[in-house]
């Protein structure tokens, strides 16, 4: 267990704590564009649930981004 809490210790700069963290994001950027799917309403066309699924997943990209892969990014510096 001490292994998993010191990979995941932000920022993360090893493998074990990326793949954790992805994993983790995956099954919330998929709760999110399930939960996003389930609250539109049906009488709307299809190509405006698109562009909102759309941005579900890019605000969910945004946030794996602002929180994983910048700050590991600025350790190599």
């Amino acid at each position: 267990m001490d292994i998993i809490l010191e990979a995941m210790a932000l920022p993360v700069s090893n493998f074990l704590g990326m793949l954790l963290y992805a994993v983790i994001f995956m099954l919330l950027a998929g709760l999110i564009v399930s939960l996003v799917l389930k609250l539109i309403p049906n009488r709307l066309p299809y190509e405006v649930k698109s562009v909102i699924v759309f941005i579900a997943i890019m605000i969910s990209l945004f946030i794996c981004w602002q929180i994983i892969i910048k700050p590991g990014l600025n350790l190599m510096n």
